[in-house]
């Protein structure tokens, strides 16, 4: 016999050998949830976790504010693959791979010793959620202060809705046409006007002036002038709050449908001190 047969897998497979936030095909998101081994210490944290993440998801328990975990320990110790992992677990989608089908959360079925966690982890991700997963050092700018990560959390906000990620006052005007009904109006509008699809120069935007003004003028049933007034000021009056930001998330929630909850989940790069974690 040979060494290779005494492994259940096959030893010459390919594996990944940093997890990146980025890495979104359904081979790497079926290998990082096969892969992940559940140790008996993860499980107790697993166990922690889920109970609080499952008294606030049901409202219970005073457990309702919890909104937030901070994860941060040793370089190496697997922190980003535990953060993307409940990523997946957090939305449960089926997954597709190799001619085989699972959601997410049916990964775990061997990995716990614990029937009871178990099914409170399915009960956990029985809620349908949205998780955006993203690494803040590629999507931070070189703002400073306190505006800075709250920039981070509403880009990747406008990127899942489908909105300028790296403009936040096209963006906004994104998420009011969106409102109004008519977001499919300026995008066809726009796109008559510029001989090429919104989408597709929004992030030159200043370029196609002329055509914004036209497009958004007959979305919104406006003159011109206004919206000419907008254009001219849209950037500077661009309000970003943390109240602003709250207000836009629970629209969005809203738009889902109810009992619809939205998690951030966010890895900073490695350094001397490891990586930190953040899901909210």
């Amino acid at each position: 016999m040979k060494i290779a047969e005494i492994f259940e897998r096959d030893i010459s497979r390919s594996i990944n050998g940093v997890v990146k936030a980025d890495q979104l095909d359904a081979s790497s998101k079926w290998q990082e949830l096969d892969e992940f081994v559940v140790t008996k210490e993860l499980a107790k944290h697993f166990n922690v976790l889920v109970h609080v993440m499952l008294e606030a998801a049901e409202a219970g328990g005073g457990a309702a504010d919890k909104n937030g975990v901070w994860v941060s320990e040793f370089f190496g110790c697997g922190k980003s693959h535990l953060i993307k992992v409940l990523s997946y677990l957090m939305e449960n989608a089926e997954l597709s791979f190799d001619g085989k089908k699972r959601h997410a959360v049916d990964f775990f079925d061997t990995k716990f010793d614990d029937a009871l966690l178990q099914a409170d982890l399915k009960r956990v991700v029985s809620v349908p959620t949205d998780a955006i997963l993203f690494n803040i050092d590629t999507k931070a700018n070189h703002a400073k202060g306190r505006e800075a990560l709250l920039q981070v959390f509403l880009k990747v906000l406008n990127e899942k809705q489908g909105y300028s990620g790296d403009h936040p006052h096209i963006a906004h005007l994104e998420r009011h046409l969106e409102r109004k009904g008519r977001l499919g109006v300026f995008h066809e509008a726009f796109e008559r006007a510029a001989a090429s699809p919104w989408v597709k120069e929004r992030d030159a935007w200043e370029f196609h002036r002329d055509q914004v003004i036209l497009a958004a003028a007959e979305a919104l049933a406006q003159s011109t002038e206004s919206v000419d007034a907008w254009v001219d000021s849209g950037k500077s009056d661009f309000s970003l709050t943390i109240e602003n930001f709250a207000k836009w998330v629970k629209q969005y929630l809203e738009s889902k449908g109810p009992n619809h909850r939205i998690m951030f989940l966010w890895m900073k790069s490695a350094n001397s001190s490891g990586t930190t974690l953040v899901l909210c």
